[in-house]
């Protein structure tokens, strides 16, 4: 662990707690409670409203102690502390506060080189030095090389560079145009993906990871930044748009370009470009073949490796903070070093402030961001066509900051709302940090809109998810690599929307599950956990937000699932928004035309995963990719005619 000399505040009493929260188990002797506080001091160093809160934290702690025991927390044997923490984590509220006090000491435990190997993970990645070099990185330009504010002329500016906004790029650039993307974060190659999650979470998660959908219930939906957008930490699964979805949009939206036929060719063109093939049985790991074993003992079939675009993948088990190996082919590794190679340009740190527009024509866009001198500089790209590419929540606030007036604008989020269900099995092991984080599906529900995917979390998601304390945490965590990991996602027929937030990079995103999307997620926990049965687990556990459900029996599994529940009862998460400025021939229904042109104005194109009319029921970036390629092909018709 990293030492600090810096003072961790209410030290005396983040001491009880790592005492009595991180005792020794049977692998893991008890922590070091000075080198787990010198390590949170470390973390708070240059966070001073993290140490206060943290330090109001604590002491809520010592005096709340006081009312279920009579006596400050610190005054306690270590016994009654332990007792008091589990009493705590099962109250609404306490617990939630109780959560996020704990979850640095966590942190910095679980970080631990000794932890980690204790458990059975894998080293830490050994990043190169350098990298090669190629003719198309000089032209990459950051806003620190940048002496003043510039002006340049292009054809096409492009402001992204995630899934929809470099397919574009590449397009474009192949036929001819000039072309300049701007992107506001950094780019990021393998030597800065060493797995070293405190420092690639802020680097590669806008927000840090907060972004987070709010209503009924709570859901984390993680979304990246940098070059190469969300791409960059997903898991690699690549699927086509089903067809009943594209009957849905011609139907309901008048997109007839979209049939199958005439997207053969297009997706095939992508899938070349990312390399597409089925997951190597070798790394999916153990995983696949417990739920092949359950599923097929239930009678289901459809069960294969996942298509991915992540040729020679080894399994480092890290798709979700940067490929270390440039296995997975996301588009700073695909797509934008192609669309370089073919003349295009892209300005990194410069973050799009303004359309330069005359009423309803845009011409171009400004971006600004502060140079190595430390002063703020402008970028001005005139263009014939600005292309829109920030992702499915800053784009409608983007546009609407910029004059753009439509009633669907930001509206029609949809999510795929997924779920987890852990298993133990204590004779087998995992490899949950050796293998693809999910790397096999299940497909026999997908036209009910329910797939089945792996969901294998890293090390510290496994222990921070958890609500437990003390020996218990302690032995939950030893079990990592016993501990089986999957989920499945649904296509949902809930809509959110999506407001300015507290923060330019925490937007408001409101999302409210319906009974229908409800019950197809009460049908996945009942599946998965009859799957895991079916293979000999000996307990399932179904996360909820205060604690995990052990089952070990259908009868116990049919009692659950009696019960009256709701959707804030379990643990869930999204990863793939789409919608907020959706396609639609009829302006009536949607903000863009078939052709991605925002309707009722001249030059200006949104071209990401906005873009998407409905929920998929398929992990999406290969139909965003599919759809800004389709789209890009056109605009490139139009210019050169």
């Amino acid at each position: 662990m990293t030492t600090t000399t810096t003072e961790l505040p209410a030290r005396h009493i983040a001491a009880a707690l790592v005492e009595a929260m991180l005792p020794a188990g049977e692998q893991i002797p008890a922590a070091d409670v000075d080198t787990v506080c010198d390590t949170v001091a470390g973390y708070l160093e240059e966070h001073p409203v993290w140490a206060r809160a943290l330090a109001s934290s604590l002491v809520w702690l010592e005096g709340r102690a006081v009312l279920s025991t009579g006596k400050r927390f610190t005054r306690l044997s270590h016994q009654r502390r332990a007792d008091v923490l589990q009493r705590l984590s099962t109250k609404a509220v306490s617990g939630n506060l109780l959560r996020a006090l704990a979850a640095p000491f966590k942190l910095a435990w679980m970080l631990d080189a000794e932890t980690q190997k204790r458990v059975g993970n894998r080293p830490a990645v050994e990043v190169p030095s350098q990298i090669e070099q190629f003719r198309w990185q000089h032209q990459v330009s950051s806003a620190a090389d940048l002496d003043g504010d510039e002006e340049l002329e292009a054809d096409v500016v492009i402001v992204g560079t995630g899934a929809g906004g470099a397919a574009a790029a590449y397009e474009l650039a192949s036929r001819g145009l000039a072309v300049v993307m701007i992107e506001e974060g950094d780019y990021l190659n393998r030597k800065d993906f060493s797995g070293e999650l405190t420092k690639v979470i802020p680097r590669l998660y806008r927000g840090m990871g907060a972004t987070t959908a709010v209503g009924n219930v709570t859901i984390p939906v993680p979304v990246g930044k940098g070059v190469g957008g969300t791409t960059t930490i997903n898991s690699g699964t690549c699927m086509r748009t089903p067809a009943n979805v594209l009957a849905r949009w011609r139907n309901e939206f008048g997109l007839t370009g979209f049939t199958e036929d005439n997207l053969d060719s297009v997706f095939a063109g992508v899938e070349e470009v990312l390399c597409v093939e089925q997951a190597d049985p070798r790394y999916v790991g153990e995983i696949g073949n417990v739920i092949a074993d359950g599923a097929r003992k239930l009678g289901y079939s459809q069960l294969h490796p996942l298509r991915r675009n992540a040729r020679g993948c080894d399994g480092q088990g890290l798709c979700q903070f940067g490929c270390p190996t440039d296995a997975k082919q996301s588009t700073n590794v695909s797509y934008v070093p192609r669309a370089l190679d073919r003349g295009a340009f892209l300005f990194t740190g410069l973050r799009a402030q303004r359309l330069v527009r005359n009423g309803h024509r845009v011409d171009g866009v400004e971006a600004t961001g502060t140079n190595a001198a430390g002063k703020p500089v402008t970028l001005r790209i005139r263009a014939a066509r600005t292309i829109i590419a920030m992702g499915t929540f800053m784009t409608p606030l983007f546009l609407q900051d910029n004059g753009v007036r439509s009633a669907h604008l930001g509206r029609h989020l949809t999510i795929h709302p997924a779920g987890v269900v852990n298993a133990l099995f204590p004779d087998r092991d995992f490899g949950n940090s050796r293998t693809i984080p999910q790397g096999f599906g299940m497909a026999d529900l997908a036209s009910e809109g329910l797939m089945f995917e792996g969901g294998t979390i890293p090390f510290i998601g496994h222990g921070l998810f958890s609500n437990f304390y003390g020996e218990r945490f302690v032995r939950f965590c030893e079990q990592y690599q016993q501990t089986a990991y999957f989920g499945f996602m649904i296509r949902d027929t809930s809509e959110g929307r999506v407001r300015k937030g507290p923060h330019r990079d925490v937007p408001w995103i409101s999302y409210n599950m319906n009974d229908h999307d409800f019950g197809m997620f009460l049908k996945g926990i009942d599946i998965l956990s009859r799957i895991y049965l079916a293979a000999g687990a000996e307990k399932v556990l179904i996360p909820g937000l205060t604690g995990l459900t052990a089952i070990d029996s259908e009868k116990q599994l049919d009692d659950f699932l009696s019960r009256r529940h709701k959707p804030r009862d379990f643990l869930m998460s999204a990863y793939h928004p789409l919608g907020t400025a959706r396609l639609s021939a009829n302006p009536d229904k949607g903000v863009c035309d078939p052709d991605h042109r925002v309707h009722g104005w001249q030059g200006l194109y949104v071209m990401d995963g906005s873009n998407v009319p409905t929920s998929l029921g398929a992990n999406p970036q290969v139909t965003i990719m599919a759809m800004a390629a389709r789209a890009a092909a056109t605009m490139a018709e139009t210019i050169n005619q």
